[in-house]
């Protein structure tokens, strides 16, 4: 008896894995999710960073391989503003150039900011490891007690 209720139970749970399991991939859209909505107004960012231009040239600019009329161009740009509803030909361009729009953000084409990190924080261990090295041969003897340097025979040779 305690088997066939432990069983009834275990049946039950499974049910309702598979229910919430379909139910929530029923109610995810693909393209208009708030993931995706944030992610391509990231790069809508960035591109306006990288180029220096306003979002509503990159929009014309998205436009050019659709060949979408100006005055649509206008209306999709108001509705984004007011709704931040993103048209289908700047997801398009987002989607094809988002490795070139990365790589132009992060500076990797002509820019030399990692060699200059590079330069730096090598340097800076120099420092570190040099200072180190100064205060532990030629500072700290010279508080030490006699008795100490002494017997280790602690400073510069």
């Amino acid at each position: 008896m305690l088997d066939l209720f432990i069983d009834a139970v275990g049946a039950v749970c499974a049910v309702m894995l598979v229910w919430c399991l379909v139910r929530s991939y029923l109610r995810k859209s693909d393209d208009e999710t708030e993931a995706a909505q944030i992610v391509i107004e990231d790069y809508l960012q960035k591109i306006t960073q990288i180029t220096g231009i306003s979002t509503y040239e990159t929009f014309h600019k998205c436009a050019e391989d659709w060949h979408v009329p100006s005055d649509r161009i206008k209306m999709d740009f108001n509705k984004y503003l007011s709704s931040q509803a993103i048209p289908y030909y700047v997801k398009d361009f987002v989607r094809k150039s988002q490795l070139q729009i990365d790589e132009l953000y992060r500076g990797k084409g002509t820019s030399s900011t990692d060699k200059r990190l590079w330069v730096f924080y090598s340097l800076l261990i120099l420092l570190f490891w040099g200072g180190a090295v100064f205060i532990s041969l030629y500072l700290i003897p010279n508080f030490w007690p006699e008795e100490f340097r002494a017997t280790i025979h602690i400073g510069p040779p």
